[in-house]
């Protein structure tokens, strides 16, 4: 529950992040590692189509999974706004059976560090392994912490096209280095007038 992307986060996210920005090169070094692929892409944790819009456009054929529905009516409004229809599932990664095999598997971002139990990782990560072809790849970003510090609170502010605003604070609660997790508590707030 903690870990859901929301109706104002979707928001925020697709306001900061639009189709093709590419964050560090990674939609960059995603495309280098996958241009010799011919077959079927599945990009866990799709979002609302950053990353895999510019992939089925360059005609790379290419599936989404996600557990956010919001996140999910955003990816499918922006592939409708540019006539692309791609096979978008909802599910949760631990325990998701599509009916394809792909030969890649892709989860860019870091987006793979918020499963929040190691024992759901652990499953995801079988759950990929189930839907890759014979010699398939499977390429994860993951996020390291860095500069942590317990207690440090940040505030960002976005100024939204139709003059309404989003701010977002972000507190650093916990991290524990020897069970791999952090704990952050992220609240978004819109304002109107």
């Amino acid at each position: 529950m903690f870990s859901y992307y929301s109706s104002l986060c979707t928001e925020i996210y697709d306001f900061t992040k639009p189709v093709g920005y590419s964050l560090d090169g990674d939609i960059e070094y995603y495309q280098e590692r996958l241009k010799t692929c011919q077959g079927r892409i599945l990009e866990a944790a799709v979002g609302s189509g950053r990353f895999m819009i510019p992939f089925l456009e360059t005609g790379h054929t290419v599936d989404g999974i996600d557990y956010s529905p919001e996140m999910l009516d955003s990816c499918r409004k922006r592939c409708k706004e540019r006539g692309l229809n791609p096979n978008l599932y909802e599910g949760e990664l631990q325990e998701f059976s599509l009916p394809f095999k792909y030969e890649a598997i892709i989860i860019p971002t870091g987006s793979f560090c918020l499963i929040e139990k190691r024992e759901d990782s652990l499953n995801a990560l079988k759950c990929f392994y189930k839907h890759l072809l014979p010699g398939g790849r499977l390429i994860v970003d993951l996020e390291l912490p860095h500069g942590w510090k317990t207690g440090e609170i940040s505030t960002s502010t976005f100024s939204l096209p139709n003059g309404d605003g989003i701010t977002m604070e972000s507190k650093s609660i916990e991290i524990d280095w020897l069970n791999q997790y952090t704990v952050s508590y992220i609240k978004y707030e819109k304002w109107r007038q």
